[in-house]
């Protein structure tokens, strides 16, 4: 698991400390960041370079193409040493995709189940945080069209709600995913109701359950 490769990062060498190991980022996001990767480079860069600056590695899916995919070549890009980076991939997954990430020479670790959600859910457990963002409905609508689902429960969401433990059943906007995620608050719808049976004392509570 990703665990396995990380580095020890202690204090000076002489000092009595307790070694830590560093912090491991979930990335997660749409399968498509539209035209040269903005959304990608939007919302995502700025979080990332923090990370590496902070000595953190990374976990991501097998997805050819959007964050996964974005994500896997920026940081070889920057670059960060292959070892920092683990590809979870489902054993289908690994025979489709699986020589190519090992002439990479990044870690590879093939879960157990064929279930894309299960591989999700192994690679939330293997982090200790998530980049992400939620593409929001009206973003949605400009990108896709007709062909969008509101309502519709994104992986990128359902990892954010596994991080949480908050089912999905509870109505949480895409707006207040990203608030809590640290994205600017003004996206955050403020008409709804705040009590215990609205949807942001729901996700106050969840939080705080959290913290």
């Amino acid at each position: 698991m990703a665990a396995e490769n990380d580095s020890i990062v202690g204090s000076p060498p002489g000092n009595n400390h307790v070694p830590r190991r560093p912090e491991i980022a979930f990335i997660s996001g749409p399968i498509d960041t539209g035209l040269n990767e903005v959304y990608f480079h939007t919302h995502y860069v700025p979080r990332i370079l923090k990370a590496i600056e902070n000595g953190h590695n990374f976990v991501i899916g097998p997805i050819p193409s959007g964050v996964d995919a974005d994500a896997l070549d920026y940081l070889l890009a920057y670059p960060i040493v292959p070892s920092r980076i683990t590809i979870f991939v489902t054993p289908a997954e690994e025979n489709m995709f699986g020589p190519r990430f090992r002439a990479l020479s990044v870690n590879l670790h093939v879960v157990e189940s064929q279930m894309t959600q299960e591989r999700d859910a192994a690679m939330t457990q293997a982090s200790t945080y998530d980049i992400l963002r939620a593409r929001t409905l009206e973003e949605a609508k400009e990108f896709y069209g007709g062909m969008t689902r509101p309502g519709y429960v994104t992986n990128t969401e359902r990892n954010w709600r596994r991080r949480r433990g908050i089912g999905e059943d509870s109505l949480i906007s895409a707006e207040e995913i990203n608030c809590s995620m640290g994205y600017p608050a003004s996206e955050v719808l403020v008409s709804r109701p705040e009590g215990k049976k609205g949807v942001l004392g729901q996700l106050k509570q969840a939080l705080k359950r959290h913290r």
